[in-house]
C-alpha cells in the first residue's frame, strides 16, 4: 500500500505539469504575437523543466502501479501526464519561428496593435530596488503590473501570492502596459552608486 505522502507527491506533480503546460501555451501565443525572443526562450526553458518533471512523474506512477494488484488501472494516470508533456512540446514548437528569427506575419502586428497589455520578462538584478521586495510591496510602490510567474534557480512559481519576495536572479514574467513594463525593468536594474 502506497503512503499518503507518496500519493500526495504524485498528485502535486500532476497539478504542476498541468499548470505549467497551460501557462506555456499562453506564453507561446504571446511570444509569437509579439515576436518576443525573451518569451520564446522562457517557453524553451519551461519545456525542458516539464520534460524532467514528467520523467519523475512517470517513474512515481510506475512505482505505484508495481505495488498495486491492478497495475492497468494506472494507464490513465500515465496518459494524463503524457498529454501535459505533449502540450508543452507543442508550445515549444509554436515559438520556433521566433527563435529562428523568422519575420512575423503582418497579421500579428495588427493583432498586437489592438492589445492593451503586453507580457514581458523582467530580470531582477542584485542591488536593484526590487531585490528583497514582496509582490505586495511592488503592488503598492511600483507600476500597475501583474507578475504571472517567477523563474527562480531553475524552478517555477506560477501565479505567485502577494507575500512572495523577489530575489536577485529571479526572472519575472509580467503582464502590463508597455510603459509599465519598461518602468519595472528600470526598477529591476542594479542602482549604480556615484552617478551624477
Amino acid at each position: 500500500m502506497a503512503s499518503r505522502d507518496f500519493l500526495s507527491s504524485i498528485r502535486d506533480m500532476l497539478i504542476e505539469l498541468k499548470n505549467i503546460a497551460e501557462f506555456m501555451v499562453d506564453l507561446a501565443y504571446t511570444a509569437l504575437l509579439t515576436n518576443s525572443r525573451e518569451l520564446a526562450e522562457e517557453v524553451e526553458r519551461l519545456e525542458e523543466y516539464v520534460d524532467e518533471l514528467h520523467s519523475k512523474y512517470e517513474m512515481a506512477v510506475l512505482e505505484l502501479a508495481k505495488q498495486s494488484e491492478k497495475p492497468a488501472e494506472f494507464l490513465g494516470t500515465l496518459r494524463v501526464g503524457l498529454a501535459a508533456e505533449a502540450l508543452a512540446d507543442a508550445a515549444r514548437k509554436m515559438v520556433q519561428p521566433v527563435l529562428r528569427g523568422d519575420e512575423p506575419h503582418e497579421i500579428f502586428s495588427v493583432a498586437m496593435s489592438e492589445a492593451e497589455e503586453a507580457i514581458g520578462r523582467v530580470n531582477v538584478e542584485e542591488g536593484s530596488s526590487l531585490d528583497g521586495k514582496s509582490l505586495s510591496d511592488l503592488g503598492a510602490e511600483g507600476p500597475p503590473v501583474t507578475v504571472i510567474a517567477i523563474r527562480r534557480e531553475g524552478r517555477w512559481i506560477l501565479h505567485p501570492s502577494e507575500d512572495v519576495k523577489l530575489h536577485a536572479g529571479d526572472a519575472l514574467v509580467v503582464k502590463g502596459r508597455d510603459e509599465d513594463l519598461d518602468e519595472l525593468r528600470r526598477m529591476a536594474k542594479r542602482e549604480l552608486e556615484g552617478l551624477e
